[in-house]
């Protein structure tokens, strides 16, 4: 009986032993694919990405088929690959814009050689684009629409003509990434949460036609200074609220602006007036402000913003007449068309472009994890193995 036994366990304990063979090298089979297959495709991937990520230049095009225009000049090309589009003439309307946000990863855009109908953006024209870096706007835009350009967080720079003459409530609202403002000094109106809580600006200049700063205007932004126009006359509520790093504000008017609310709530600057006017700001120190009637000079305008401009759309000009000299128009054209000064949205937009070539292209962690734990359940069953042919030899 007992032999029997023996006998018995025995061969359980070969089938046992064969059927983790058997499991052991479908697994060495699956993992051998893996490493093997997993960076081919990867690679391939990678190379398919690189092939079809494209520069679009449209020379032309007719009011409201912009996208057919595009199609035209992608040429097949994945919408999904393309990551800057030149347009050089032609008249936008709604419907263009609509076209423009049909291209998920636009990075830079260059309207500046063409016009928008009625010279207004339209609102929401462009609204949380992932990674629009940089835009130039087209040369006869007057209006910029509500929450036209919002929640664009990798928004670095914005070039526009100096015919803008209103930027309309929370137009750029949410750009977190946006740097030094373009401010010409013919805008007359800016909106309510115009420039809410766009961080990386670090300095502003009220225009000299604006008379009130709606609520919220400036709210959570990166200011360290601000120039408050002389024509300004009231502030509302929460304007410069939660600007943290403000610090310096120099108040150009003769006679102080009505502040409405908690216009500086958390925040802790010095006032600089003319000192004819101290006494009229003195009613700001209930707001944690210091007076100070050290102001000296006249109001201006930043000089550098419209030399900036001026030379955007004279490059731009340029192109165009190039474009229309020579219709093969070669992959460089984006580039010639981008101010010179296009650097820092190239390199903003570069990080994102790494991470895309980092999940499609490379060998992603998850998968190295799978190929880990393969190895090691191979390992585990090669151990139990071994031991049960030693158990059934003894």
């Amino acid at each position: 009986m007992a032999k029997n036994n023996r006998s018995s366990n025995r061969s359980s304990g070969r089938k046992k032993t064969a059927g983790i063979r058997i499991v052991i090298v479908i697994l060495a089979v699956l993992l051998a694919l893996g490493i093997v297959i997993i960076p081919i495709r990867s690679g391939l991937m990678a190379s398919a990405e690189e092939n079809n990520s494209e520069n679009i230049t449209v020379s032309s095009f007719e009011t409201g088929k912009l996208s057919e225009a595009l199609s035209e000049a992608a040429d097949g090309t994945d919408h999904n690959f393309i990551k800057n589009i030149a347009v050089l003439s032609g008249t936008l309307d709604q419907d263009d814009f609509a076209a423009l946000t049909a291209i998920p990863n636009l990075e830079i855009l260059e309207l500046a050689g063409t016009e928008v109908k009625d010279g207004v953006i339209p609102e929401n024209a462009l609204t949380s684009r992932n990674q629009l870096s940089f835009i130039s706007l087209p040369k006869n835009t007057v209006e910029i629409g509500s929450e036209a350009f919002s929640s664009n967080r990798k928004l670095v720079k914005i070039v526009m003509p100096d015919s803008v003459k209103r930027i309309e409530d929370h137009a750029f609202a949410s750009c977190e990434s946006l740097e030094n403002f373009p401010i010409s000094e013919k805008v007359e109106y800016i909106g309510a949460g115009a420039f809410q809580d766009c961080k990386a600006i670090t300095e502003f200049v009220i225009p000299y036609g604006i008379t009130e700063i709606y609520s919220d205007t400036f709210s959570k932004c990166g200011f360290e200074s601000i120039s408050i126009g002389p024509n300004v006359k009231k502030i509302d509520s929460g304007v410069f609220a939660d600007c943290n790093a403000l610090k310096q504000i120099y108040a150009y008017a003769e006679e102080a602006p009505v502040l409405e609310g908690d216009v500086f709530r958390n925040v802790s600057a010095d006032i600089h007036c003319y000192p004819d006017s101290e006494d009229s700001y003195q009613s700001w120190k209930l707001q944690n402000m210091t007076v100070s009637g050290d102001l000296a000079g006249e109001y201006t305008v930043p000089e550098e913003d419209t030399e900036e401009t001026e030379s955007a759309e004279t490059e731009t000009e340029t192109d165009t007449e190039t474009a229309e000299e020579d219709e093969d128009v070669t992959e460089t054209d984006i580039t010639e068309t981008a101010p010179a000064e296009t650097g820092a949205a190239s390199e903003e937009a570069a990080p994102a472009s790494a991470d895309v070539s980092e999940s499609s292209g490379g060998i992603s962690v998850g998968i190295v994890i799978v190929i880990v734990v393969m190895a090691m359940i191979i390992a585990v069953l090669a151990t139990i193995l071994v031991m049960n042919s030693r158990k059934n030899k003894q």
